[in-house]
């Protein structure tokens, strides 16, 4: 069996249509895993402000507490 240029451009489609697939499928894996980090990074300073936030009104409210008791 002799192998025509048509079957060589058939051989050659589908390999470079798998590489082409292949690279495509390591691209949207890279941006998916970047997308992640940067929204893990956004909501664990988006935390860590909140706790802040909570650890100053909890100051406020104790220092409140303490000049109410006084004022007793």
């Amino acid at each position: 069996m002799r192998m025509t240029l048509n079957d060589i451009g058939k051989a050659m489609r589908s390999v470079l249509s798998a590489m082409v697939r292949a690279a495509w499928g390591i691209t949207l894996c890279a941006g998916g895993l970047a997308v992640g980090i940067a929204g893990e990074i956004l909501l664990g300073m988006l935390n860590f402000m909140f706790g802040i936030l909570t650890a100053l009104l909890s100051v406020v409210a104790a220092i409140g507490i303490f000049i109410w008791l006084l004022t007793l």
